[in-house]
């Protein structure tokens, strides 16, 4: 009995030597990464990188970060928890991504959102393409977070289904959510290039700085609840440029340039703002145009070029000060 009681003794004092250096299987990392010759059943490590976006995301921790090591296409992803997803550490630099032919590139959706959404995504240095023989629905669509930041992202060949290749429509719980857009190109785009709206109107804000959206149906289309701020942009050769589509949204335009498009540059419709400072309007089928009680407000500072059918006039124009 003795003997017994010491082999039992031995092989506890073992186990329990060996829990306390043991790493657990659901541990997370901060920062993973992954690679075009990598595999999903690696530990995303950067010696033993993981294979896709998807693969990575599970076994990187809450506000953590998934960084690519070549500029691979690493599949459609959703994210589910605060991370920054980063292709700036590409071979030569160059930016890897997402390829989301007939289907969406990222969507962003809070387990947290019909309650008290948290969580806070970040987009870096990376390419969205919907390329193939049906292109990509939502480049990146949002449903219920905090905040969506993209920073030196490119975006094309999306829109089927008529959606738009951003689409920022927090719902009514996450009121207050923000998307920030810096550095951001958006081409070939069956319908809207960015869409900023929001599930029974609560109030939300983009803010849009050094974007270029062109060829798309509609250029940034904001909805009740939604208040926009484009600044040092061009939004050019699309169907509509601005257009603010609902009541109680809100579009603040600084240094915006808008031509070439097949039907209005600025768009206002009933019940909406649309605040125009430094923007150029040029060669517009309509520059500027309004329906029912809707006000586009001049800062006295805008140029508005020739027009093939009507330059338009905002309804309003305010002193500098």
């Amino acid at each position: 009995m003795t003997r017994l009681i010491k082999m039992l003794s031995v092989a506890m004092t073992a186990m329990l030597f060996g829990l306390c250096f043991a790493t657990p299987a659901s541990a997370q990392a901060t920062r993973t990464w992954i690679s075009g010759v990598g595999d999903d059943v690696n530990p995303c490590s950067r010696t033993a990188p993981c294979k896709t976006w998807q693969g990575a995301i599970s076994k990187t921790a809450s506000g953590g970060e998934i960084d690519c090591l070549d500029p691979g296409g690493f599949g459609s992803v959703t994210i589910t928890k605060s991370i920054t997803l980063d292709c700036a550490e590409g071979t030569d630099g160059s930016a890897g991504g997402i390829l989301n032919s007939g289907v969406s590139g990222v969507i962003v959706n809070d387990p947290n959102g019909a309650t008290a959404p948290t969580i806070k995504v970040t987009l870096r240095n990376l390419t969205i393409d919907g390329a193939g023989t049906t292109v990509g629905t939502y480049g990146v669509r949002f449903l219920s977070g905090k905040s969506l930041t993209l920073q030196n992202v490119s975006i094309m060949n999306q829109g089927t289904g008529s959606v738009p290749a951003i689409s920022f429509e927090p719902t009514a719980a996450s009121v207050g959510a923000t998307l920030h857009m810096t550095d951001v190109d958006i081409v070939n785009v069956i319908h809207t290039g960015v869409t900023v709206k929001s599930v029974d109107g609560v109030a939300v804000s983009a803010f849009l700085n050094n974007v270029t959206i062109s060829q798309a149906g509609i250029g940034a289309k904001i909805e009740a609840g939604g208040t926009a701020t484009i600044v040092n942009s061009n939004l050019s050769n699309n169907g509509r440029g601005v257009w603010t589509a609902s009541g109680a949204a809100t579009a603040n335009l600084d240094g915006v340039t808008i031509a070439g498009s097949l039907e209005t540059g600025v768009f206002a419709t009933n019940g909406t703002t649309i605040r125009l400072s430094n923007v150029g309007l040029y060669n517009n089928v309509f520059g500027i145009k309004t329906t029912g009680v809707a006000t586009v407000q001049s800062f006295g500072n805008n140029r508005l070029g020739p027009d093939a059918a009507s330059s338009g006039l905002p309804t309003s124009t305010v002193t500098l000060k």
